[in-house]
């Protein structure tokens, strides 16, 4: 395997981010239960309803976020805010197949924080960790087709729309067309 902590531009000349990725703990449980009820996450996430404990135990599954960890398919952080360290979002890393370095990102931030670039600096921090750090060649992400804010994020980001998925996920009881995304390492190192 390459080191992509090694390829030239890695780490240099990052802006300073006003947010950052860390693995999440017990305490984080009842922020993530209440973020999945808030109206506008709701809206465009086929969230199913999940108990604290139930949030608890699987964020005990994900508090060491090390990459790559082959022996794993899921990772998680929560996106806090560097300047008073509070959390604003959760964002997750799910691997489609270690073989061929193909992931998933997914990802909400609060409504109380929506439209302040929070969401653009958390993905760019996500992607180094994709790419470097868990050192896939693939990211995809996919967002519901009436989600506008989601979809002209990734775009933002350097995501190319690949399709429709159409009736792909279920959300409050109404199949929802998505929209396909994807990254390659490639492009994303181009950045640099």
């Amino acid at each position: 395997m390459i080191d992509f902590k090694s390829f030239p531009g890695y780490g240099m000349n990052l802006p300073a981010y006003r947010v950052r990725l860390r693995d999440p703990n017990a305490d984080d449980a009842a922020r993530i239960y209440q973020w999945r009820r808030e109206e506008r996450i709701r809206a465009h996430q086929p969230l199913t309803s999940l108990s604290i404990e139930q949030i608890r135990t699987d964020l005990e599954r994900t508090s060491s976020n090390r990459l790559p960890d082959y022996t794993r398919d899921r990772f998680q952080w929560i996106i806090e805010r560097v300047s008073d360290n509070l959390a604003i979002g959760w964002i997750t890393l799910s691997i489609r197949t270690w073989e061929h370095l193909i992931g998933e990102i997914g990802y909400s931030i609060s409504t109380d924080f929506h439209q302040a670039g929070y969401g653009t600096e958390a993905l760019r921090l996500i992607l180094q960790k994709a790419f470097y750090e868990a050192q896939l060649y693939r990211v995809e992400a996919k967002c519901s087709v009436q989600n506008t804010a989601s979809y002209k994020l990734l775009e933002k980001a350097g995501f190319i729309r690949e399709g429709v998925l159409r009736g792909y996920f279920n959300i409050r009881g109404f199949r929802v067309d998505h929209y396909l995304y994807s990254m390659l390492r490639t492009e994303f190192v181009g950045d640099f």
